[in-house]
Order: structure tokens, then C-alpha cells, then sequence
């Protein structure tokens, strides 16, 4: 694989030496798998989840212990959409051009109710569905179930934004999933979420079926030394610098989120030898500016009074009491039982989150723009 010009890399996963640590999480992750446990990973979005399990699936596959099958949720709508979601990518990562499509896949594919085509853009693997109904699915989650238990190495698939199947029609969607995972103990499982709640919740409370199914990991931000030594030591092969003095300025910007600070690391590297106090700054408003279109369009989703308790929550960027009368006076915000009707929607829509006692925005480039207004 050729490696990227810019070692802050932004979009999926390369290797390791563009990988910033969590070896403990990954240490942990390597004895789940070992002992046979399924794993419960979840973040709020932009923590590095994703970066986390390909790097897991990565060295599983580097020694030849096991198959990974990484499968993204979002977006699907209903089991029958997850079913298919499940299924592509099955065929994807075991459909080969090369070695051809075993009898096992094709199999697979028919017992799915799909075609199996080659995309006209890529060529690769592809497969097409016909009409699925929610009937078909119990059914064709068994048929995937066979055939990964049938691969020579262990399989082990992440279900990416899990807490999706919590907003399907259908009232049995945990049931469901968790009936097939019953079904295949040597088939090991991810289940990975940007809902930390959502997924504490469906995996901890004894009326949901997957109580005490698996075991739970939450992620949180990288320590600020490791990243710090991650950013140096690329600018400096690169014969790059950049100040100690601005690595504070960009973990305080960025709240440490990860994505954000690759982005402006990403930015920085890509524009000078020397980063100074005049170019971070350029760095930061250009990352904001590109966002405004987006972020003025979210204004439209709420009341006046829901607007402008999100403006407030983003100046004081952390809040424990968001009732409290010391935050309700300094932001003129009158009564608290409206706030508290307010801060419930917000959260539900989740551009604001609750960590123990504390409330935070979720995006921190939407915080830092209602900040400058």
C-alpha cells in the first residue's frame, strides 16, 4: 500500500505508523478475542472508534489468528435494511476477483435472496437484492451465520452504530440480533456505537436482551503526552517543527477529539516548515468557516429558546448545573422548567451530551462557531 503524502490521516485506517496508541485498549480487545468473549465499544463520534477496531482487525490478520468483517449501521432504517448492509459486506471482504467466488459465498448469496454482479466503477464484488421483507430476515442471518462459522480461521465482526437497531420499526430488532448471536458462539463479535448511553443501556439493563451479553469498553480521548509525541515525531521526520507552546492551544481547540486534531494537524503539516501562532490561527478559522453553510442550516431545527440555550451551553463549554440559577441569570434564560424542556431535546437530538454530572456539546467546531457569535 502507498503511503499517504500527509501522516495525519483523516479517513479510514492505514497501519500502525499512522496509528496514535491505545495499546491498552487494544491489549484488551486482543484477550477478548481470545478468550471467546463479544466486546461492547462505544464513544461519542470523532473519539477514533472506528481507526481503533480496523488497527484490532489489523493485527489479527497480520499474524493470521482471525477474519475481520467490519459492517456500519448507520443510515439503515429496518432489519431488512441492516440484513442487507450485513450481507454486502460480507460479500465484499470475502468475494475475491482473484480467487474467484467459492461455492460457500455463492451459496451465501442465494440463500440472502440476492444477485451477485461486479460493480461496472470499481470492479469489484457486488451483490444486488431483490424484494426483503422483515420476514426473510431471521432466515438470512442463519445463512450468514453458517457461513462465517464455516471459514477455516475464527471470524470476528464489528457492528458499527449498533444503537441503530434501537429506532427500527420493528419491536423485536434487539431480539432478533441477539437470537443470532446466540446461535453462533464461534462466530466473535464488536458491537460498537456513538451512543453512550444507548449502548450502556442496551447492554446492562435486565429487560433488554442483551443484558450482560458482552463485555463493555468506553473509549475516551488519547492522553495529551502520547499525542503530543505522536505529532512531533512526525513533523520532525519530516524536518518540520513545530512549538511545544501550540500543542496546548490545539488540544484546548480541539477538546481532544481526534479527528479534529488530526484535521488540524492534517492542515498545519501540509502547509509550512514551521507552525507559528499566525497560522494556527488561519488553521482554526478556515477549519470553522468551511463548516458555516452546515452549521447555519441547524438553526432551522430548533425553537428560538432551544437555539439559544445551545449558544449558552457552547460559551460556557461545560456545565454541571444547566438549572442552576448561576447559569440560568448569567445567560438570561429565565425559568428552568423551560430549560429543562429544552436541554431534553437537544440531547435527544444529540448536539448536546451528558458525561456523569457534566453537559457538553457533542461537535466541538459547532461550539467554537457559536462561540465567536
Amino acid at each position: 500500500m502507498r503511503k499517504p503524502t500527509n501522516p495525519f490521516v483523516l479517513s479510514g485506517y492505514h497501519s500502525p505508523e499512522y496509528f496514535c496508541d491505545r495499546e491498552k485498549e487494544l491489549d484488551w480487545l486482543i484477550e477478548q478475542f481470545n478468550n471467546e468473549r463479544n466486546t461492547v465499544l462505544y464513544a461519542w463520534r470523532r473519539t477514533g472508534k472506528t481507526a481503533l477496531i480496523k488497527h484490532f482487525f489489523y493485527q489479527l490478520e497480520k499474524v493470521k489468528k482471525a477474519e475481520g468483517v467490519f459492517v456500519d449501521l448507520l443510515g439503515t432504517t429496518d432489519l431488512a435494511d441492516a440484513n442487507k448492509r450485513i450481507a454486502s459486506e460480507i460479500v465484499q471482504r470475502f468475494g475475491s476477483l482473484n480467487t474467484g467466488i467459492g461455492t460457500a459465498l455463492m451459496k451465501l448469496i442465494g440463500s440472502v435472496g440476492a444477485t451477485f454482479g461486479i460493480d461496472p466503477l470499481n470492479g469489484t464484488p457486488q451483490i444486488t437484492f431483490g424484494m426483503v421483507g422483515p420476514h426473510s430476515v431471521p432466515g438470512s442471518l442463519e445463512a450468514i451465520g453458517k457461513f462465517l462459522s464455516e471459514r477455516k480461521k475464527p471470524v470476528i465482526i464489528c457492528i458499527d452504530e449498533f444503537q441503530q437497531i434501537v429506532n427500527y420499526p420493528e419491536k423485536h430488532a434487539e431480539a432478533t440480533f441477539r437470537t443470532w448471536v446466540q446461535a453462533y458462539p464461534m462466530v466473535r463479535f464488536v458491537f460498537s456505537g456513538s451512543h453512550r448511553h444507548m449502548m450502556q443501556s442496551m447492554f446492562s439493563e435486565k429487560s433488554r436482551p442483551f443484558y450482560r451479553s458482552a463485555q463493555l469498553l468506553p473509549l475516551d480521548t488519547l492522553p495529551q503526552p502520547v499525542y503530543l509525541n505522536f505529532i512531533t515525531e512526525h513533523f520532525e521526520k519530516a524536518g518540520k517543527s513545530i512549538d511545544p507552546l501550540h500543542f496546548n492551544k490545539i488540544f484546548d481547540w480541539t477538546r481532544m477529539q481526534t479527528y479534529y486534531v488530526q484535521l488540524v494537524c492534517n492542515k498545519l503539516y501540509g502547509r509550512t516548515d514551521h507552525v507559528d501562532n499566525g497560522l494556527l490561527g488561519e488553521v482554526f478559522h478556515e477549519i470553522i468557516q468551511q463548516e458555516v453553510p452546515l452549521f447555519s442550516s441547524y438553526q432551522q431545527l430548533f425553537t428560538h429558546f432551544q437555539w439559544k440555550l445551545l449558544g449558552a451551553l457552547a460559551k460556557a463549554e461545560t456545565v454541571e448545573n444547566p438549572l442552576g440559577q448561576s447559569f440560568l441569570q448569567q445567560y438570561a434564560l429565565g425559568a428552568a422548567s423551560s430549560v429543562s424542556t429544552a436541554l431534553k431535546t437537544l440531547i435527544k437530538k444529540e448536539f448536546i451530551i451528558q458525561t456523569g454530572s457534566n453537559y457538553t456539546l457533542h461537535d466541538t467546531l459547532l461550539m467554537r462557531w457559536l462561540q465567536q457569535m
